[in-house]
């Protein structure tokens, strides 16, 4: 009986373990550092990436990460890989950005984030300006370690007041290769309590 009883601890420590894996997106940009390439206006805090949108319409250089021309660029380091599959950001609006990702090799584009001139003026959020909730589903989830935001075209004068990714936790080989010599445990413990 104290047999069954280790397996079934086992197994469900094995079911948590796996529950980890399908958890729900979650902003995985959140807090995370970020590497500010070029010069910036209104602070280089890490404001971007706080989880906090201010209020629609909010003048451009308030309270934002500004700059001028489309050289500048931030990277987030997400300290991990994620599997992510939507996004949000606030940014001026008579702009267009994009979000770019780093596949191990080079950056790819994400997301061409779209100028949003005719939603009014000021800060505005993509994909709804009404609504701060509302995530842009990428054509096909990635996987990456880092993202990359930068301004595509507009008026020469940049902000962006957040920027959100939502994804999971990609587990790295060594777990993946823990929870199989895990398994092969279980399935040789089994098989000698069934003898």
């Amino acid at each position: 009986m104290k047999r069954k009883t280790i397996l079934l601890s086992l197994a469900m420590v094995f079911l948590m373990l796996m529950m980890v894996g399908v958890a729900a997106a979650d902003n995985v940009a959140l807090n995370k550092p970020i590497t500010y390439n070029g010069t910036f206006g209104g602070g280089t805090d890490g404001r971007v990436v706080d989880g906090v949108f201010m209020v629609r319409g909010a003048p451009w250089q308030t309270g934002s990460l500004y700059w001028y021309g489309t050289v500048p660029n931030i990277v987030i380091d997400l300290q991990g890989f994620f599997k992510i599959d939507s996004m949000i950001v606030q940014a001026d609006d008579n702009d267009a950005y994009r979000i770019d990702y780093w596949d191990g090799s080079a950056w790819q584009t994400a997301w061409n984030v779209p100028n949003y001139d005719s939603y009014g003026w000021g800060l505005q959020t993509r994909p709804n300006p009404a609504d701060n909730t509302e995530k842009h589903f990428l054509a096909a989830p990635i996987t990456t370690d880092k993202l990359r935001f930068m301004a595509v075209s507009g008026d020469s004068c940049y902000s962006v007041s957040e920027i959100q990714a939502f994804g999971t936790v990609v587990p790295l080989p060594g777990a993946a290769l823990l929870l199989a010599a895990g398994l092969t445990g279980l399935a040789r413990m089994r098989r000698k309590l069934e003898r």
